[in-house]
């Protein structure tokens, strides 16, 4: 189970760094091999993150325009939250 759900850069990281032990499999423990798992480990994680930040900050501007009346601007952006959380309808 994606334990950050609706961040596809956890899913993607999952895919690929189990891509890359195939390859460190194959190839044996290569400075190339520890590299890439290095590289790339680091770069999903980091999208992960911004994508999670990201999020953060449209719960705060939710927030912001919910408390101060406007509603109407909060809505969609709670819908982009619901999405980002996997709390969609078919879920």
């Amino acid at each position: 189970m994606n334990s950050l759900s609706g961040n596809d850069h956890a899913a993607v990281s999952k895919f690929r760094t189990e891509g890359v032990h195939e390859w460190q499999g194959r190839e044996g423990e290569t400075d190339a091999t520890c590299i890439a798992m290095a590289i790339d480990a680091n770069t999903e994680a980091t999208l992960a993150l911004a994508f999670e930040q990201r999020t953060a900050n449209l719960i705060a501007t939710a927030d912001l325009h919910a408390s101060l009346g406007r509603s109407g601007l909060a809505y969609p952006i709670m819908e982009q939250i619901f999405a980002r959380l996997g709390m969609t309808e078919e879920s």
